[in-house]
């Protein structure tokens, strides 16, 4: 295998490991022996606080082996991932929010096998935070060798992680904002049956608190003619600026014209949302048939408007000979009769 290509599949592979182990259960085999949780029974840590104060928690790091494990323990920030979910910074970027704002007495910690390390830590809100909500995660960490395509070796960091969701006092400012909404269909030539029309859009998350919400999805024709849904789908709970992409299937839709899509977030009032949009969907085959009937009837009207001037015309012509004749009549009449010239010119008698 050439060496760049392995290269690159070295990366890629070790790209994907690094997410498995980001994502995978604390617990999963040969692949992670600790686990990362609140203590007192919590899933995460839901915390508030005011700007300036300090909170002071504990987390409980467990190691489930045979055999001791030293383990890298810190904070760090959620970021958006690609897809608009929630991800983490790798372990060697520098947090600039929550994730920076707790600290750990030490940054490793060596856990004897079976059992669980209870971990003090500090959170120290800045004075000049923002008020909503701040997410971050408290992660243990083993740097452990990996072997790629091609023998390429590399170092992968596996991470089990807590989430911590940390809300500065302050206004709250939900809300929802509905993004790049489309619409596509296949048009038929045919109306019956109809075709597969597509919503796709984007729900953004643009207040500074988490929320969720539900959504409505409709497409109709002309008039208000409901030609699919409503199709309901519920959020995940969006992080600040978060997004959601939204995908939703409407089968024997027929081409009415033209397609609207109308989108609504129902959420609280702040959360509440609408947006529409439309594309034309022509009636191919209703179109064609209305055509031909016009060019029939067009066509007759034509052939009636023709043979309607061809009457006339011969109507005309027949008018105009009859004329014609009766006035050759009167000429001829007129020449035949004329009078005699009877005039007597009278003579004078010379002899008186």
């Amino acid at each position: 295998m050439p060496a760049p290509l392995a290269r690159l599949l070295g990366v890629l592979f070790a790209a994907a490991l690094s997410l498995v182990a980001l994502t995978a259960p604390a617990r999963a085999a040969d692949e992670f022996t600790w686990g990362v949780q609140p203590t007192n029974g919590r899933d995460h840590f839901v915390l508030t606080a005011a700007p300036g104060q300090t909170l002071v928690d504990v987390v409980g790091v467990s190691n489930f082996g045979a055999e001791p494990l030293t383990l890298r323990v810190y904070a760090t920030d959620a970021v958006l991932a690609v897809d608009g979910g929630m991800t983490l910074l790798t372990g060697a970027e520098q947090p600039r929010d929550v994730g920076s704002w707790i600290g750990f007495d030490a940054e490793s910690y060596t856990i004897a096998p079976g059992k669980r390390a209870d971990i003090p830590f500090r959170l120290t809100v800045p004075a000049g935070a923002t008020p909503g909500d701040h997410t971050g995660a408290i992660v243990a960490s083993i740097k452990a060798a990996a072997t790629g395509p091609g023998e390429q070796r590399f170092d992968v960091d596996r991470r089990v992680g807590a989430r911590v969701y940390l809300r500065v006092a302050g206004p709250a400012l939900p809300g929802l904002a509905i993004e790049d909404l489309r619409v596509s269909y296949d048009n038929p030539l045919a109306m019956f049956g109809g075709a597969e029309a597509v919503v796709r859009y984007r729900v953004r998350n643009t207040g500074n608190v988490r929320t969720t919400a539900r959504v409505e999805t409709t497409i109709s024709g002309l008039g208000g003619w409901r030609l699919g849904g409503p199709k309901h789908t519920t959020l995940p709970e969006l992080l600040p600026g978060a997004t959601h992409e939204v995908v939703q299937r409407f089968a024997g839709v027929v081409p009415a014209g033209r397609l609207t899509a109308d989108v609504k977030v129902t959420g609280d009032p702040a959360t509440s949302a609408t947006e529409s949009t439309a594309i034309w969907a022509p009636p191919w085959l209703l179109l064609g048939a209305i055509v031909l009937l016009l060019s029939a009837l067009i066509g007759r009207l034509i052939r009636v408007v023709r043979r309607h001037k061809s009457t006339a015309a011969e109507g005309a012509a027949t008018t105009e000979g009859t004329a014609s004749a009766e006035a050759g009549k009167s000429t001829e009449a007129g020449d035949g009769s004329k009078p005699a010239d009877t005039r007597t010119e009278a003579t004078a008698d010379p002899t008186g």
